[in-house]
C-alpha cells in the first residue's frame, strides 16, 4: 500500500508467522518502490530471505506521509495500527549504522583538516603581511 505526495510512500506490515496480530504496529517502509494501489511492496531488501530486521525511520518530515499510507492500508484491509513504528527492511542494520558512523567520521576529519588548512593560510598571510610592514 502507498500514499502519493510527489513521491510514493510505501508501507507493508511486519508480521511473524501466519496468524494475523490484533494490531499491526510494525511496518516496513520505503519511497517510490511500490505502485501505491496494489500490495506490491518492493522496498529495501524485500527479496532477501535473510532480511529479518530493520532500521528505524528517524526522519520526522517523512513520518506523517508513512502514517497516511498506514491509514490507507487500515481502511483498505480492515486492520488496526494503533501505534505504528516504521522500519527500513534490511538484513544487517548494524552494518548500516556502522556505515553511517564511518561516513560521519569522514566528514568530521574533512572539517578538521579544512579548518587546519584555512588557519595555516591565515597565519602565512599574516606573517607575509607583517614582514612587509616591518621592513
Amino acid at each position: 500500500m502507498g500514499f502519493k505526495n510527489l513521491d510514493i510512500y510505501c508501507v507493508a506490515p511486519i508480521v511473524k508467522g501466519e496468524k494475523a496480530p490484533v494490531t499491526f504496529d510494525f511496518w516496513a517502509v520505503g519511497i517510490n518502490c511500490c505502485s501505491g494501489q496494489s500490495p506490491d511492496f518492493r522496498c529495501g531488501q524485500y527479496a532477501n530471505p535473510r532480511a529479518r530486521s530493520g532500521l528505524r525511520l528517524m526522519r520526522d518530515d517523512q513520518r506523517p506521509f508513512f502514517r497516511l499510507a498506514v491509514q490507507q492500508a487500515e481502511a483498505a484491509f480492515k486492520i488496526t495500527a494503533a501505534h505504528p513504528l516504521f522500519f527500513y527492511w534490511m538484513q544487517d542494520p548494524v552494518a548500516e549504522m556502522n556505515a553511517y558512523r564511518d561516513e560521519g567520521f569522514k566528514y568530521y576529519l574533512l572539517g578538521i583538516f579544512s579548518h587546519f588548512a584555512f588557519n595555516l593560510f591565515c597565519v602565512v598571510c599574516a606573517v607575509v603581511g607583517f614582514s612587509k610592514v616591518g621592513a
